[in-house]
């Protein structure tokens, strides 16, 4: 007898709980997120770019570029931080389509051309690997 009021005070409190999720799921705004992927001359190796962005409550913007081999998911970037050579705050939004440039200029040098500062929009620097995780992709860094 003493069990029925603990499973009707369980059912109502994961009501609760699911009903609460569920409004923040249907009001609270997500980040847009972008993934691009520039694969090298020699298609063993790729860049991955994702850029995540909001708008309220306060605008932000972030840009990490990781190193993959080809065979690897785009998402596998997101979810291992270990080949991030690039992390650092999005260029103004005008130019934030083609701000930071992935370039592959030889089978294992990339470049990435970046904005230093976007006074007033992010004011965090930019964090910078010059090898990937493999140690065989030399990564070279120009400001624009």
């Amino acid at each position: 007898m003493r069990a029925k009021p603990f499973f009707v005070l369980f059912f109502a409190v994961a009501l609760g709980l699911g009903a609460l999720s569920l409004y923040m799921y249907l009001t609270i705004e997500r980040a847009d997120k972008t993934v691009t992927a520039v694969v090298s001359p020699d298609n063993k190796f790729k860049a991955v770019r994702i850029t995540l962005a909001g708008g309220e409550p306060k605008p932000f913007c972030f840009d990490s570029i990781s190193v993959l081999l080809a065979v690897y998911p785009d998402g596998f970037a997101e979810r291992n931080k270990a080949y991030e050579v690039f992390s650092g705050p999005c260029d103004v939004p005008e130019k934030r389509k083609d701000s930071p440039k992935i370039e592959w200029l030889t089978d294992r040098t990339l470049q990435i051309t970046y904005s230093p500062e976007t006074p007033g929009f992010n004011e965090k620097k930019a964090v910078k690997k010059h090898l990937d995780v493999t140690k065989s992709v030399k990564v070279t860094f120009e400001e624009k």
